[in-house]
């Protein structure tokens, strides 16, 4: 009796290439911009990770698709275990008053110099503005990226506004550094459509990587200095 591989199911899976790959990345890119629980956040970068693999079959071979895949699980890893050694976020029983303001300062959004409490109800609104200029622009012939189908180009897009927005709503670590893991995956999956280089595969899996480490340092960081007095 013999399992079926990897490459089995990416076969028996092929229905979700293309455009429903493309609403899956849009859909976690949504979530993670909502909800900012550590575990709903693991959850929807792997889904967005799980997504893209798909639809890097579509430009690249089933081996180097895989590779994106084992990257991305990794990443999502090294978050897991910096969850669990933070508390899933928590601050500690033992942080100022000064300490304990300035971690709900990084979770206020900046208007100029204007701050607001970045709440649920806001974060989507502003999700779903998002996904409707997304969706607009993308589907528009002007903003049709070189060489690249229809549901890559949302695709790219989703990846990198999502990721532009995560990265700038709060001063948190891991808001910032899951914003720019999109962008990454954006880029990345705009420059493999172009281009199908190992070399290169190897050199972005290695970005993914480092920048992974340093969100899980940073974040652990953010808790255990204390705030200097003025």
């Amino acid at each position: 009796m013999s399992f079926p591989t990897i490459f089995d199911w990416l076969e028996r899976l092929a229905f979700l290439q293309g455009m429903p790959a493309a609403a899956v990345i849009v859909a976690a890119g949504a979530i993670l911009t909502v909800l900012w629980d550590w575990r709903v956040t693991i959850f929807a970068l792997l889904l967005q990770y799980l997504a893209s693999s798909f639809l890097y079959v579509e430009v690249l071979e089933p081996r180097l698709a895989i590779v994106k895949l084992f990257v991305g699980v990794f990443i999502c890893l090294i978050l897991y275990f910096t969850a669990r050694q933070t508390a899933w976020g928590q601050a500690p029983a033992d942080l100022s008053e000064a300490e304990t303001a300035q971690l709900q300062e990084e979770r206020r959004v900046g208007f100029g110099q204007y701050l607001t409490p970045a709440s649920v109800p806001f974060r989507f609104l502003f999700a779903l503005l998002v996904v409707v200029v997304l969706v607009s622009l993308s589907g528009r012939p002007g903003y049709q990226l070189p060489a690249v189908p229809p549901s890559l180009n949302l695709a790219i897009y989703a990846l990198v506004g999502f990721g532009v927005v995560n990265a700038g709503l709060t001063a948190e670590p891991l808001r910032r550094g899951t914003g720019l893991l999109l962008i990454l995956s954006g880029a990345e999956l705009f420059y493999n459509t172009l281009e199908q280089s190992i070399v290169m595969l190897a050199v972005l899996a290695g970005a993914n990587l480092m920048v992974a480490l340093a969100v899980s340092y940073l974040t652990q960081l953010q808790l255990a200095l204390p705030v200097a007095s003025d």
